[in-house]
């Protein structure tokens, strides 16, 4: 724009060589190339290119674009209050610029077009620029948004993780702990029983092989679970009900003694039938842990609009529960009320007495 208008004055005076003196066309073209070479100033300093541009307009009208642009400049970069009072001052240059030539000459048409311009254009430079810094704002008060719902939304998806991530350790503490308490059953009968012929001694140790193999299994599917990139295939199903009497043959083979009826468990909602196999998983590892060799006696049943477990085994004849106290009643209690339910334990009768009652209707 500024070297349109500048080209745009000049050309009439260059048109007119031999009727216009030399000094003044080189007055005319050099001031109005020092305006437009002020443009080269806007960025850094907008004030400073207005005013040097502005000061040639005084004599060179072919420096009015270079004011423009650089006003236009001066309004997004610096305070509205300097850029109306530089504007003001663009005006007022040209104003003088104009009585100055009146003085040898009458106040032609020509020099209100100038002027009437000047304002025009300073006004209008002075608006785009505010307009411009606006948008910019605008623009970049968006993108901030933008990046605080991106923000916000990977937070969320963080927690989540993070919340899956702590219940598969508790899947890890049920199921491992199921595994291993069977090996170290199995390895208990090789270390203090002496009489075992070599035969059952071999499918003792067979057993145990197998035990052991299971749980590495189980660790690696935990592990791989916790290491698995967000964008991966999601895990294996976890085991309902009707897995639970692959749950109670495993421990039968171990020699523990298990009587179990289970009714209605096809018909039992996924999520809760989920924390109802590892609620009966961790009844039975307890009572092989704290009550060894005791019989067990498991009863699940659905009645329509809840599961009711009840896991029972004889507490130990010496009155002390075996093994070290853990955390399998603490994870009862936590799958229990994950599907709004209630679980609770006492001895009647001499017996160990768990008992969990798991609402099927809508969680919580």
């Amino acid at each position: 724009m500024a070297a349109g208008l500048w080209l745009y004055y000049l050309t009439p005076v260059l048109a007119r060589l031999p009727e216009v003196p030399w000094p003044l066309v080189a007055l005319v073209a050099g001031s109005g190339t020092v305006g437009v070479l002020a443009v080269l100033l806007h960025r850094r300093h907008p004030l400073a290119a207005v005013v040097v541009a502005g000061v040639t307009l005084v004599v060179s009208p072919a420096a009015l674009g270079a004011v423009l642009y650089c006003q236009a400049s001066l309004a997004r970069r610096g305070s509205r209050q300097v850029a109306i009072a530089a504007g003001a001052g663009v005006v007022a240059l040209k104003l003088v610029g104009l009585l100055m030539l009146a003085a040898d000459e009458p106040w032609s048409s020509a020099s209100t077009f100038e002027l009437t311009l000047t304002v025009a254009g300073t006004a209008l430079a002075t608006l785009t620029g505010w307009l411009v810094t606006s948008r910019t704002a605008e623009t970049r008060q968006q993108s901030a948004a933008a990046l605080a719902r991106r923000e916000a939304d990977e937070a969320r998806l963080e927690q989540a993780r993070m919340a899956e991530r702590e219940r598969i350790a508790r899947e890890m503490h049920d199921v491992l702990a199921h595994r291993l308490s069977l090996v170290a059953l199995n390895a208990g009968v090789l270390a203090y029983r002496t009489d075992l012929d070599s035969g059952t001694a071999r499918d003792t140790a067979a057993q145990i092989q197998s035990d052991a193999r299971q749980s590495l299994a189980d660790l690696r599917t935990v592990l791989g679970t916790l290491r698995r990139k967000p964008d991966a295939e999601p895990e294996a199903p976890q085991p309902t009900l009707l897995e639970l009497p692959v749950l109670v043959a495993e421990a039968e083979e171990s020699g523990q003694s298990i009587d179990h009826r289970i009714t209605g468990a096809g018909t039992v909602p996924e999520y809760v039938s989920r924390q109802a196999y590892r609620i009966v998983q961790e009844a039975l590892t307890n009572a092989r842990k704290h009550a060894p060799g005791e019989p067990v006696t498991v009863r699940v049943t659905h009645t329509g609009h809840e599961v009711r477990i009840r896991v029972s085994n004889p507490v130990p004849a010496t009155g002390v529960p075996g093994g070290q106290p853990g955390y399998g009643l603490v994870g009862v209690a936590e799958r229990t009320a994950a599907v709004a339910g209630t679980a609770r334990h006492e001895i009647v009768d001499g017996d160990f007495v768990l008992d969990a009652v798991l609402p099927t209707g809508e969680v919580r």
